[in-house]
């Protein structure tokens, strides 16, 4: 969340939808937190988030979940950029299922008189070291998600150019393969339960299903035409998809019809984010500078 002395991560009892603690990142004017993601041993938070206002989302935050404290602040390796221009800013993360690496988004280079250079790049980092460890470029200006196969060794992430395969096998990751037919700004990824397919949304309210044994696009469809569509979450049975649309509404679609499902979603949302819970009704909703729990 963030507020005007400064940017933070609220911590909430979903049982009771209490505040329990409000752990500051920064205490710049109106600096932004963005994307936040879960340790699988729950004893870690990670989060990315900026200094102050305007400043770009550029730290990557570690937070003890046992004492709701941040930990570490580390900031990302420094990235090739022309003369006159800014690094990237962070803009998703993913935790591997050992909980060994997190794998954080950038944009490519940026200055406010010329639109974003390409270069766009996922960056690893060890979170036993607590520290960022590869790098690689992959196609594209800007990212949308990131996500990680739970057998380890395969990473995705979407960008305006496409959808980017990597083999984190290694020490650091390696582009495999880059699907143009999945393209998407800000796009947002989910694995199927069953980890043998991936779903996504792009901003030009279509969605696409991807086949993980090829990397194949499998099916193409219009949700809400010419409407962006930003963020996902499927169910644990795989068939339900949930997204948010342009108009801050939260849509379910049907895995079996690719349509949207009447009657499921909630309108005026106004979110920029969501995570669907394990219990497969709650809904986690950043929605400005607050978390916002939905039940469904």
């Amino acid at each position: 969340m963030s507020r005007g002395t400064g940017s933070g991560l609220a911590v909430v009892d979903t049982r009771s939808g209490a505040v329990t603690a409000d752990v500051v990142l920064s205490g710049g004017y109106n600096a932004a937190a963005s994307g936040v993601a879960v340790s699988p041993d729950g004893s870690r938070v990670y989060v990315l988030y900026g200094v102050g206002h305007g400043s770009p989302v550029s730290l990557l935050g570690v937070v003890d979940t046992a004492t709701d404290t941040l930990v570490a602040s580390v900031a990302p390796p420094a990235q090739s950029t022309p003369a006159g221009y800014l690094a990237g800013n962070l803009g998703a993360l993913t935790v591997s299922a050992d909980g060994s690496r997190v794998y954080v988004t950038q944009f490519g280079p940026t200055t406010p008189q010329r639109p974003t250079e390409e270069g766009t790049r996922v960056l690893q980092f060890d979170t036993g070291l607590q520290a960022f460890t590869g790098a690689v470029t992959v196609p594209g200006h800007f990212t949308g998600s990131v996500v990680a196969r739970p057998g380890g060794g395969d990473v995705y992430v979407v960008s305006d150019e496409g959808l980017t395969h990597l083999d984190t096998s290694g020490g650091s990751p390696v582009v495999e393969g880059t699907n143009g037919a999945a393209a998407g700004s800000f796009a947002g990824l989910a694995l199927s339960p069953d980890d043998t397919r991936l779903f996504g949304v792009n901003g030009g309210g279509r969605g696409f299903t991807v086949d993980l044994a090829t990397d194949a696009v499998t099916a193409s469809y219009d949700i809400t035409a010419h409407r962006w569509l930003r963020t996902l979450s499927v169910n644990a049975a795989g068939t339900r998809l949930y997204t948010l649309s342009q108009d801050s509404s939260l849509l379910a679609v049907d895995t079996a019809t690719d349509a949207i499902v009447p009657g499921e979603g909630v309108p005026g949302l106004s979110a920029s984010d969501l995570a669907l819970g394990p219990d497969g009704h709650t809904f986690y909703a950043v929605s400005g500078a607050e978390l916002r729990i939905i039940g469904f």
